[in-house]
């Protein structure tokens, strides 16, 4: 696990999600956990099962301080705590790969988190969302076929694979991010134009 992709100053935080029962973390950080791609800062714990309408009170005794979330109902508790946003949501949507499990709390599958990826592309993407994607598949951790597999397993009608398609080769409108990398950077026009020579040696359009 490459603890590197998180802050030291959010490690001792990191530490303590494993005591949340029945979530497991999803997003950004899990990937950087595992392929030790770029820092990420944000800490999203899913759950198969609505929130539990204590779960704040947990969370301040867990962090020992109070807290004022920023959001707070059945479906998402999101707060900022030692600086660093954690959110934990809701998630309906089946877990297809079996999670990676470590010392601190289970992680999301890198494949299943690139049709996650996929499926957030086509809806409200971010910059971090096309870069995570191109390490995924640049360092052959999956393909265009098993994610749009996996995102329409996972989302079923939800998902336009079409749509993904077409937005993951259109970054003009994606917001510029500051992103710290922990291997070598790489710009904007280069994962476009990388995601174009894939989707053409695909077939898939």
């Amino acid at each position: 696990m490459h603890l590197e992709a998180i802050k030291s100053d959010s490690r001792s935080l990191f530490e303590k999600l494993s005591r949340f029962e029945g979530f497991y973390l999803a997003g950004g950080t899990a990937l950087a956990l595992q392929i030790g791609h770029r820092i990420s800062i944000d800490f999203d714990l899913f759950s198969s099962k609505p929130l539990l309408t204590d779960l704040l009170a947990t969370a301040e005794k867990v962090f020992s301080q109070s807290i004022a979330p920023s959001v707070n109902n059945e479906s998402e508790l999101t707060f900022i705590v030692a600086g660093t946003k954690v959110t934990f949501l809701y998630y309906p949507f089946p877990i297809l790969l079996e999670l990676v499990q470590t010392e601190f709390l289970p992680l999301l599958s890198v494949p299943e988190i690139a049709a996650t990826k996929a499926y957030t592309v086509g809806r409200r993407a971010s910059l971090k969302d096309y870069v995570d994607l191109y390490f995924i598949m640049n360092e052959g951790h999956s393909d265009l076929k098993q994610i749009i597999d996996l995102a329409i397993q996972k989302y079923s009608s939800a998902f336009d694979a079409k749509l993904f398609l077409e937005q993951l080769v259109y970054l003009k409108d994606v917001a510029t991010e500051p992103i710290e990398f922990i291997k070598s950077a790489v710009i904007s026009q280069d994962i476009e134009l990388y995601f174009q020579t894939k989707i053409r040696e695909s077939g898939l359009i």
